[in-house]
């Protein structure tokens, strides 16, 4: 007997079956599995299964069953003796009762479930999907990648931008305890770099009030800038100017350019201004 095939839950999900999972059932007299590579030890067998609707299904086969259970990022690969293949099935049914009857503890709270092993150790944490307790296959594909990859499970990286670009490990928790609901997380995903938090928390020593290495002479340590072109043309006919600032006095000098390269003769006649008036000669020249 068993509560249901759950085929209108599968319908709805618009799901392969091969990815649809596991869901922890508390309504059927067995482990049924729809998925023959699942099993191992396989024997044919011809039996019927009995919904609580009156439907009959078809059970052609009997071995044992490997199922990956979930906790988090982490996964513990679980043998089911003597579990049935049922093809009709929409998802692998696993029985309460069976963790009940290994001396394992199956805890339903806040729309998670959770299997604790006889020496107290959390094996799975399993949420509240479409109305079940679903457990979405872990088991790798054809092409290597994960079929966990089911439709609405989502990325650790993409819950980490949508809740706010919280710690990879604060999404991971929040989700897979059961404090953030509505989301599935795609245990198999790797957190990727994200630039927004990198700019956003990188961190750099505050400036000096005042610097240290402050000149002590006129023109020893001058800073230039160079501003323009100017939306209007001066009267002399000058679209920029080049500044000088002398780090010792604060002085500031202008030279006005009429072009932008004409910078560096500014330069020239600025240092035989300050040979010439101080007999001083720049040592350090700091410009962007």
């Amino acid at each position: 007997m068993c509560t249901s095939d759950y085929a209108n839950v599968a319908e709805a999900l618009k799901v392969p079956k091969s990815k649809l999972g596991s869901c922890i059932d508390s309504g059927a007299s067995d482990v049924y599995c729809p998925d023959r590579e699942n099993f191992t030890n396989y024997k044919p067998i011809n039996q019927n299964i009995t919904t609580a609707d009156g439907r009959k299904l078809k059970a052609i086969g009997m071995g044992d069953l490997e199922i990956d259970l979930l906790n988090g990022s982490k996964r513990t690969t679980t043998m089911f003796k003597d579990a049935i293949h049922a093809p009709e099935m929409a998802f692998t049914l696993i029985l309460i009762s069976k963790f009940d009857q290994a001396n394992y503890k199956v805890v339903f709270h806040k729309r998670m479930c959770t299997i604790i092993n006889p020496k107290g150790k959390t094996i799975a944490t399993i949420p509240h999907l479409e109305g079940l307790y679903r457990i979405l296959n872990a088991k790798s594909d054809k092409n290597g990648g994960y079929a966990a990859a089911a439709s609405g499970k989502m990325s650790i990286s993409e819950a980490h931008r949508k809740l706010g670009h919280i710690s990879y490990a604060a999404a991971s928790h929040a989700i897979s305890k059961g404090f953030i609901t509505g989301i599935a997380l795609d245990a198999s995903s790797k957190p990727d770099f994200c630039e927004a938090c990198a700019k956003a928390k990188s961190a750099r020593q505050p400036f000096p009030k005042e610097s240290k290495t402050r000149a002590t002479k006129y023109g020893e340590h001058v800073h230039w800038d160079l501003w323009g072109p100017a939306s209007v043309i001066s009267l002399g006919g000058n679209s920029y100017v080049a500044a000088h600032i002398d780090d010792a006095t604060r002085e500031t000098k202008l030279y006005f350019q009429d072009k932008k390269n004409q910078t560096f003769n500014s330069y020239k006649l600025d240092e035989a201004y300050i040979e010439t008036q101080t007999g001083n000669h720049i040592k350090v020249i700091c410009s962007d």
